[in-house]
């Protein structure tokens, strides 16, 4: 099923105001810069697939060695220094916040039937992902 004409018309408005927001650019650039560094790339993906690795093992009852450990350390402070990395991740919180904005608006708008407000979106602490997430302590 697809959207009612006006609606699809305000979503590219929604759309084009995203495209055109600087800190979007900004952070679709340092993505495009970092997935052009092969070395940071396959400095990255390495810290990624040890770190999941290390967390099966503990999902499974087992506990990392300490060298594993040692090297996860060592691969994750790499990946810390290193500006291309630090940048990209940046820029993946940028973007991510920004889509669990506009989907944060638009879930509590057709659960609610009127345009939420930020308290309604967010909940009452202004933040995080809203309630029955299971984050909430």
């Amino acid at each position: 099923m697809t959207a009612a004409p006006t609606i699809e018309s305000r979503i590219q408005d929604l759309c084009e105001a995203i495209v055109a927001d600087e800190e979007v650019r900004n952070a679709r650039e340092q993505a495009e810069a970092f997935l052009a560094d092969e070395d940071a790339v396959s400095l990255y993906r390495e810290m990624a697939t040890m770190g999941r690795a290390l967390h099966r093992k503990s999902h499974d009852g087992e506990e990392p060695t300490a060298i594993e450990q040692r090297q996860f350390d060592d691969l994750q402070n790499r990946c810390d220094a290193h500006p291309a990395i630090v940048a990209f991740v940046e820029a993946q919180q940028i973007l991510q916040g920004i889509a669990e904005t506009v989907n944060g608006y638009v879930t509590k708008t057709l659960e609610k039937g009127h345009v939420p407000t930020e308290e309604e979106v967010w909940g009452k602490a202004g933040g995080g992902c809203g309630e029955g997430c299971g984050c909430h302590h």
